[in-house]
């Protein structure tokens, strides 16, 4: 499979979807992996549609955010690191009818779970930055009031924003070496590579810039589009259950997409 060693110089199947419409080819391959196992793909969105639906149990809540959030993880490096091996399209459909959720979770669970750790150490280090910041310059004080509070965040809330769309827009990158990652260490520094010069470099790099910001502003339509179109389908039926599932589904279709996007994302700069 996808473990055998890959020079950057072969030219394989991600090579030929970023030569011609490579915004529409990502599209076409993640749904590919959607119905060419239909087997897989339905075994793995119940899972993930009732690991989700538990997580939202107060009493069970954490345990299964961090099971759904692991397995979503699972699922992409499998799909990532699938697509990135495959030399052409019938190896990707072969690989794809030959997926199962056991191998799977046998092959990536100790990276998923690293690179899970390693999200929330970061997002962590950054409330804490933010703490530090906010009060060393007197804008984040003791015994604070709802309001000051709240004008203490507006005050912070344009830095944050400045920040956020600076990771966002490296964030395919970094997904990409979580996807290569092998183990638990592995996934852990790979979350890190987020502060790599190279990362950085890459990222400034024109096709990258042209294809992340076509692909995250279409990323960005179709969610806005999804996300209205089931609160109304969910407004109209009344059952807010329907509009969880359906909700949830789209998550695990648009976190397959994203895998597959962040693979043709770094294979833009590779060379």
């Amino acid at each position: 499979m996808y473990e055998n060693n890959i020079q950057n110089s072969d030219t394989r199947l991600i090579d030929e979807a970023l030569a011609s419409e490579p915004i529409k080819n990502t599209f076409r391959l993640g749904w590919e992996f959607i119905v060419v196992n239909q087997k897989f793909t339905l075994t793995a969105m119940i899972i993930f549609v009732v690991l989700n639906l538990f997580g939202m149990i107060p009493v069970a809540t954490l345990i299964f955010m961090v099971l759904s959030a692991v397995f979503g993880l699972v699922i992409q490096i499998h799909v990532g690191k699938t697509f990135y091996a495959s030399q052409d399209i019938k190896n990707y459909i072969h690989e794809i009818e030959e997926s199962s959720i056991d191998t799977l979770l046998t092959r990536h669970v100790g990276t998923a779970f690293g690179a899970y750790i390693g999200w929330v150490v970061l997002l962590l280090l950054v409330i804490l930055l933010f703490g530090f910041v906010g009060g060393s310059m007197g804008i984040i004080t003791e015994h604070m009031n709802k309001v000051a509070l709240l004008n203490a965040l507006v005050a912070l809330g344009f830095p944050i924003f400045l920040i956020a769309l600076a990771f966002s827009y490296v964030q395919p990158l970094v997904q990409s070496n979580i996807i290569m990652a092998n183990g638990i260490q592995g996934g852990f520094k790979a979350v890190f590579t987020i502060f790599s010069t190279r990362i950085w470099r890459m990222a400034f790099q024109s096709s990258y810039f042209k294809y992340v910001a076509g692909f995250g502003l279409i990323i960005i339509l179709l969610l806005f589009f999804f996300a209205f179109l089931i609160g109304l389908l969910t407004a109209l039926s009344g059952l807010a259950i329907v509009g969880n599932i359906l909700m949830i589904v789209l998550m695990y279709i648009f976190m397959l997409i994203m895998a597959i996007g962040s693979m043709m994302a770094r294979r833009s700069v590779e060379f």
